[in-house]
């Protein structure tokens, strides 16, 4: 709540009341911080700071604008929240995708997807949005943020039950779902089901679905067994060479092959079930 405060409090000061790209570098320079390029080596961006000024340098030849944008805003997340923490930060990419681990970094990644995809003006573009990577990919040239981010951002809001995965080298890196409603898990680092399709998205510029495939080809843990379609669409990242993937999650009302064998097996005994 602190950094989306923090976050919404900057789209006020500078009166951004419309979906488009955050000036995030003129927000920055307008607060005492220099944002340069360099050649960075182990980290994806780093913030120094000294006083009230300060200097962000990322990562020179970040292929995707949205991505360095991104960076830029996770480092000012640092710069707003967490003075008392440190005066340097050197972030990495993982550091940027992290939701779960240190508090920091849980605060600054949010910070920047509040001040990049501001809520009160993301939510009416994307909460009754059909819910495909073809949405995700037009939020994010609205908001000129990288397609991986905006997928968070997206599922996080969306009234449909979804999930957003990336996978490199045919296994799972990551997976953000909105909330956890049932105790449903996608586990990391698992190889990809020969059932998914992301599975044989091998070539540049492949795309996949949407498809219903089988929810065993993504889902580890089901505890309440719920009974579920998963549909599946997945495309080809080039520019990384993964391949991520967007699961939209519904009730089904076919019933289970274990729950039909029961029903006919006790018929023919002459039960009732």
């Amino acid at each position: 709540m602190r950094a989306e405060g923090a976050a919404w409090r900057l789209t006020q000061d500078y009166c951004l009341d419309a979906p488009g790209p955050t000036p995030v570098e003129d927000i920055a320079m307008d607060r005492g911080v220099l944002c340069l390029e360099a050649n960075l080596t182990g980290c994806l961006a780093r913030l120094v700071r000294k006083g009230n000024r300060g200097i962000i340098r990322t990562k020179a030849g970040i292929r995707e604008d949205g991505r360095r944008r991104f960076a830029i805003g996770h480092e000012l997340g640092h710069w707003f929240l967490h003075e008392k923490e440190s005066q340097v930060f050197v972030c990495t990419a993982e550091q940027m995708r992290d939701y779960k681990g240190s508090p920091t970094e849980v605060e600054a990644n949010i910070f920047a997807s509040e001040l990049l995809m501001p809520t009160f003006l993301f939510r009416p573009l994307a909460a009754d949005a059909t819910p495909c990577l073809q949405t995700v990919s037009g939020l994010a040239n609205t908001f000129n943020t990288s397609l991986t981010a905006t997928g968070m951002k997206f599922v996080e809001l969306s009234r449909h039950e979804c999930a957003l995965v990336l996978s490199t080298n045919g296994k799972v890196e990551w997976a953000k779902q909105n909330g956890n409603r049932s105790g449903l898990r996608f586990e990391k680092g698992m190889l990809l089901h020969e059932g998914s399709l992301a599975r044989y998205l091998t070539e540049r510029g492949g795309k996949s679905g949407p498809s219903v495939v089988e929810p065993d080809a993504w889902i580890t843990e089901n505890w309440y067994e719920r009974r579920l379609e998963v549909t599946e669409e997945s495309w080809h990242f080039d520019e990384y060479d993964s391949v991520v993937t967007l699961l939209v999650l519904t009730d089904s009302d076919e019933p289970r092959e274990e729950d039909m064998i029961e029903h006919y097996e006790c018929k023919s005994r002459g039960l009732r079930t």
